[in-house]
């Protein structure tokens, strides 16, 4: 039906596919349909179509005419397209002949100068802060330097971080800029440290800090002459003017001063003024006194021995002597010379005197420093100088004296423990000889030999050799200790007294004792040791007791109890008599003897050395010359006072047959002949030698090294 339909109104096959559904939807409709209500659709379609073209044209017309009118130039826009795109075809080869250049000229290999500025420029933003730090180093290190006293050593720091950048970078401008600012900065903090150097009130500590500061900063500025040259003489020169600041402030003092002279001129032998120039030289010489001991001591510490021995033994002839050790010698030509100028206006002695002592006093203050100047005041018309200084010295010796009187009892507890620890040390050692002297003298019959055989036989023979070891310690440690402290004390005593005494030239002395005369040693020793066997008499008969195979005592507790209970308290100091006529010369004759001995042993070490060059003795030849004066002088008095020995032992073992001393002397002589007196003698000797060389050896080693503690 469609197909014949569009024969029928001569529509080709390619009609448009609109056309084709519509012939298909009449040939779907009825014929009724088609003549009755077709008609109508078609009318009503065709008048809405017309009302939208009338509405669209009354909307749209301007934009229709517009495209009407391009629509008629669109050739000939082609056309100019077509012209265009020719000249840009013409122009392709040489933009790409231009770019091939820029390329090949912006390559790597080809060293294009813009990526050099482009590259530095790069570098130089990376780098943006570190440049930034460095411009700030000076300003920072300025403003350290302006700081207290705790930047100036990170002022210090700073500059040596500066000076290492140079050394790295040593072609950099910017670096050579902040180096030259950074010495700026750094020449301003050593004028302050130098300027810090005049204060009044310098400590010690903050003038070693300050040089300390400028050897640091003084070889980078002055190269050429060394810290340790200059220094000093910067150091002395600071402090000098100082000084010479503070005496221009006694200025008025000094012109009160001048008007005394000019009147003593004019007065001539009248004169008897001067109270203005005695306060002008007493003020004048305080502050001298105080600043130069203060200058001298503060310069020694300051300039710390920079300059080397070799360095001053290098050229002896031609080189300058250190500035320090010539220095005092001009400060003391400023105070001489004042002195010879105003000295002579005060006559009143006492003013004189006044005055010359506050001298005497700096001279010694300067003396410390070996700038003693007293030797130069005669120099300058001073005639009681002398006198001056002997009665100083005179003084001093008092006060010496004094003191030492004041410190002596101090010093007793110390001799007391030195003598404990000497005694005690040799007792122990020598115990086995005491043992064997005592069993030989508690009978004539016994030898040695049997003595010896008894004590091997013996169940336990190395401990019974040391049997009353206990209580011969501690009465011969306590013995020592009280025979030490008396004797010393009786010997400072005399030494205060001004005994005689001996060895008084410049011969050195192995001794640390007081040297005194050989009475006062005689006597000394002997009352010392008196007293100190008195005390310690009850210690003895109990030694002996317990040492004896007489008694059978098992403890130092039952030999108390049983002396107690037989002879009573009397028992305690049986053979006092004896033991003193033994110990009193044995001790006085031992002291003179050792005395004199060390002596002349020491005269023998020394061999014939010049007495203005000896030295203090050495340890090692001072305890060799003790020991052997010890062995020597202990071995001569035991021979001397063996008999009082043997009678001794004999009443202390057996006190209901010997009574007392006498009756015990001739019961030994008629009974065991004069042989008995010396019973023990070798065994006594060897022991007492050993033991006082021991002893007093001991003792004044101690004594040297520490007695001064």
């Amino acid at each position: 039906m469609t197909e014949a339909l569009r024969d029928l109104l001569g529509l080709d096959v390619a009609s448009e596919a609109e056309d084709m559904e519509y012939l298909e939807y009449l040939a779907d409709l009825s014929l009724e349909s088609v003549l009755s209500s077709e008609p109508q659709n078609l009318t009503q379609s065709s008048q809405s179509i017309l009302r939208s073209v009338q509405a669209l044209s009354k909307r749209s017309h301007k934009s229709m005419v517009e495209l009407a009118i391009g629509h008629a130039s669109l050739p000939e826009t082609i056309l100019n397209l077509d012209l265009k795109a020719l000249e840009l075809s013409a122009a392709v080869p040489g933009l790409d002949a231009e770019a091939e250049r820029f390329s090949t000229s912006l390559s790597k290999s080809g060293g294009s100068q813009i990526l050099a500025q482009r590259k530095e420029a790069l570098h130089l933003l990376e780098n943006s802060e570190r440049i930034v730090d460095l411009l700030e180093v000076p300003a920072l290190l300025l403003s350290t330097v302006k700081s207290s006293l705790l930047g100036y050593s990170t002022s210090l720091d700073l500059y040596g971080h500066i000076r290492r950048l140079s050394s790295l970078y040593p072609d950099s401008e910017l670096v050579r800029s902040v180096m030259s600012q950074a010495d700026s900065a750094i020449r301003q903090l050593a004028i302050d440290l130098i300027s810090s150097l005049t204060a009044p009130n310098l400590k010690l500590a903050a003038a070693l800090r300050t040089t300390g500061w400028l050897k640091r900063i003084v070889p980078e500025l002055v190269p050429d002459m060394p810290a340790e040259n200059s220094l000093p003489a910067v150091f002395l020169i600071c402090r000098f003017s100082n000084l010479i600041t503070t005496l221009e402030a006694l200025h008025p003092l000094r012109d009160l001063a001048d008007e005394e002279l000019m009147r003593q001129h004019s007065a001539g032998q009248a004169w008897s003024g001067g109270q203005q120039t005695e306060r002008f030289l007493k003020k004048f010489i305080e502050v001298f006194r105080e600043h130069s001991f203060y200058l001298i001591s503060i310069s020694k510490n300051a300039s710390g021995g920079s300059t080397s021995e070799a360095e001053l033994s290098a050229d002896n002839l031609g080189s300058i002597p250190p500035i320090l050790s010539a220095f005092p010698v001009h400060l003391v030509g400023i105070l001489l010379e004042t002195l010879r100028k105003y000295l002579p206006v005060v006559k009143d002695p006492a003013s004189r005197e006044s005055i010359l002592t506050q001298v005497l006093y700096c001279a010694g203050s300067l003396g410390r420093h070996g700038a003693d100047f007293g030797m130069l005041l005669p120099t300058i018309g001073v005639a009681e100088w002398p006198d001056l200084v002997k009665r100083h010295r005179l003084l001093a010796g008092r006060l010496e004296s004094v003191i030492a009187d004041y410190k002596a009892p101090t010093t007793g507890g110390r001799h007391f423990l030195f003598g404990l620890g000497s005694g005690m040390s040799t007792a122990i050692i020598l115990q086995p000889l005491d043992l064997l002297k005592t069993r030989v003298q508690q009978s004539g019959e016994s030898s040695l030999y049997s003595s010896w055989l008894e004590l091997r036989r013996s169940p336990k023979q190395l401990r019974s050799l040391w049997r009353g070891t206990l209580p011969s310690a501690l009465r011969t440690g306590f013995g020592s200790a009280l025979y030490f402290s008396s004797l010393n004390a009786i010997r400072q005593y005399a030494s205060r007294a001004n005994a005689p005494r001996t060895c008084e030239g410049g011969m050195t002395s192995s001794t640390a004792l007081p040297k005194l005369s050989n009475t006062t040693n005689l006597f000394s020793g002997a009352a010392a040791r008196t007293f100190a066997g008195f005390v310690l008499m009850p210690l003895t008969v109990i030694k002996v007791r317990f040492e004896s195979n007489l008694y059978s005592y098992r403890s130092l507790f039952s030999a108390v109890s049983d002396i107690r209970r037989r002879e009573g308290f009397r028992g305690f100091f049986s053979g006092f008599g004896a033991t003193a006529m033994r110990d009193a010369p044995y001790a006085g004759l031992y002291v003179l003897f050792y005395e004199m001995l060390k002596s002349q042993l020491g005269a023998l070490a020394e061999g014939g050395s010049d007495s203005d060059t000896k030295t203090a003795m050495g340890t090692p030849l001072a305890s060799s010359i003790n020991f052997g004066s010890a062995i020597l002088a202990g071995a001569a008095c035991s021979a001397v006072s063996n008999p009082f020995d043997a009678v001794k032992t004999r009443i202390q073992l057996q006190p209901q047959r010997y009574r007392n001393m006498w009756q015990a002397w001739y019961k030994m002589i008629t009974e065991d002949g004069f042989r008995s007196l010396w019973s023990g003698l070798g065994l006594r000797m060897g022991r007492k030698a050993l033991s006082s060389a021991l002893a007093w050896t001991l003792y004044e080693e101690l004594i040297r090294q520490y007695g001064s503690l």
